[in-house]
């Protein structure tokens, strides 16, 4: 282990944020700051990939509309709940037209039309 290399440890979110901020604002390289808190440049890229993913995450949640401020979860229920109703009003027409058609079955004239 080099001089400049901390001993791998656990860190804290809030370290990590920290040295993700610093590469995201060119303060660091990744291998710099791999090199200087003791993990793999692809560590310290995995955080800042989270670090991003996430408040794009965040800020499509927040936007204003019809989908804003949903979760995808919340997306797929509210479009199931409208797939729902419509096949229930669906449903409910066609009951009420069999229920208007049998008022009216002992009025067709043909003998095999009747039960």
């Amino acid at each position: 282990m080099s001089r400049s290399q901390k001993p791998s440890r656990q860190m804290s979110v809030d370290e990590q944020i920290q040295v993700v901020l610093a590469v995201l604002k060119s303060e660091l390289s990744l291998a710099e700051a791999a090199r200087r808190h003791g993990v793999s440049s692809a560590t310290v890229g995995n955080w800042r990939d989270q670090f991003v993913d996430a408040g794009k995450a965040d800020m499509d949640r927040s936007l204003p509309g019809p989908d804003g401020g949903q979760s995808q979860t919340e997306r797929r229920l509210r479009t199931e709940c409208k797939e729902l109703k419509l096949a229930l009003a669906e449903a409910t027409v066609q009951l009420r037209i069999w229920q208007k058609g049998s008022e009216y079955i002992g009025s067709v004239p043909s003998p095999t039309s009747r039960p």
